[in-house]
């Protein structure tokens, strides 16, 4: 397995995810209907009977690769609105459906909530 910040940084060095994973036996990877996470089953005669390994499958929401989720991403997705840019093609599954529309700013902002949450009328400086 490996990792990358973003769609234009390097790919970190491949990780051996174990034997979970890299098992010898029989293993079948399947993904959830929604795209969302991918499931590896191994062959129920196996001595790990009926083992699961589940992965979540996520988008890169932070298109300039800087480490937050922030205004400069909602404006390049803007920007590309209605191409095929894959880049900001991340909806409805993790690598979109060919055009930038409002299934990607749907995932965007579900990210966004999360990295930016609403403060209360209660908390300082409002």
């Amino acid at each position: 397995m490996t990792r990358r910040a973003s769609r234009s940084a390097p790919w970190q060095p491949a990780v051996n995810l174990g034997p979970i994973v890299n098992a010898t036996v029989y293993n079948c990877p399947l993904m959830s209907a929604d795209g969302s996470n991918l499931y590896i089953i191994w062959d129920p005669n196996d001595d790990m009977t009926n083992w699961t390994y589940k992965a979540p499958i996520l988008p890169i929401v932070d298109f300039n690769g800087d480490g937050k989720v922030d205004l400069v991403d909602l404006v390049m997705l803007i920007d590309n609105w209605g191409t095929n840019k894959t880049l900001c093609d991340i909806g409805p599954m993790p690598w979109g459906d060919g055009k930038v529309d409002i299934e990607d700013l749907k995932v965007f902002m579900t990210h966004w909530e999360k990295e930016n949450p609403a403060k209360s009328k209660d908390d300082k400086g409002l």
